[in-house]
């Protein structure tokens, strides 16, 4: 009967152990992104499949790297040798034109821009694509949000030193309850 409770217990406090730990490390884990970012659209043109990515969503304030990849519609085969052109236009008239490169990407299949949006709020972006004598033209919605105070935009830095001390005084509250004469693991 007293084995009985105490592998119970152990194996409560297994459960118990883990629980924490995924607990602790679940916000530290980021969301699923793609190779450019996050997918902000896809749309389809009789000439090119167009996805727009973004390296964080929803986008803020100041730098933003924009990426482009383009693909034959029939056959999703990247398009390397066309040109694309950004063009982002603010609410309040402000506009902002920029060219999207392959040699600005770390990945080689996408057309990359890194484009400093200087205030939120609700932004058109249009996207021209020229290849030979093709060429295309998407329009979309894209919103800014407000900038994030410093602390809640580092939150994931500050709160690891706190994990780890709690994951330290449970690794040694654990060690001091089984170290006890007649308790085993």
């Amino acid at each position: 009967m007293i084995m009985r409770r105490t592998s119970r217990r152990i194996l409560g406090l297994r459960w118990s152990f883990l629980l924490v730990v995924f607990i602790s490390l679940s916000p530290l884990v980021q969301i699923a992104r793609a190779d450019g970012g996050i997918v902000i659209f896809q749309r389809a043109s009789p000439s090119f499949t167009i996805t727009l990515f973004s390296t964080e969503m929803p986008l803020r304030p100041g730098p933003a790297d924009l990426s482009v990849l383009l693909e034959q519609p029939d056959g999703h085969s990247p398009i390397l040798d066309a040109q694309v052109f950004i063009e982002l236009e603010h609410e309040a008239g402000m506009m902002i034109r920029a060219e999207a490169t392959r040699s600005q990407a770390r990945n080689k299949l996408l057309y990359c821009s890194l484009i400093n949006l200087p205030a939120a709020g609700h932004w058109k972006i249009r996207l021209h694509i020229k290849r030979g004598d093709t060429s295309a033209e998407v329009l979309s919605d894209l919103m800014v949000a407000a900038p994030q105070p410093v602390l809640l935009s580092h939150w994931e830095l500050i709160a690891v030193p706190p994990i780890i001390i709690i994951l330290f005084i449970l690794n040694q509250w654990l060690r001091r309850t089984f170290n006890k004469p007649g308790v085993s693991l």
